[in-house]
């Protein structure tokens, strides 16, 4: 039988949040009237209104 669990790891472009930023306000205003991409700090998903169970998303 094959070996179908073969894997190959790459080298990916995790681009710098303002470069994302940026790009999606572009991209979005593209399609558009109004736009506004803002990079903020991720509120605690533990508290109203999300309510997660626990901290952290994996």
């Amino acid at each position: 039988m094959a070996d179908i669990s073969k894997t190959e790891k790459v080298q990916l472009h995790a681009p710098a949040l303002e470069e994302l930023r940026g790009v999606l306000q572009t991209g979005l205003g593209a399609n558009f009237a109004e736009v506004q991409v803002s990079v903020v700090d991720c509120p605690d998903l533990t508290k109203e209104p999300f309510l997660f169970p626990v901290k952290g998303i994996s």
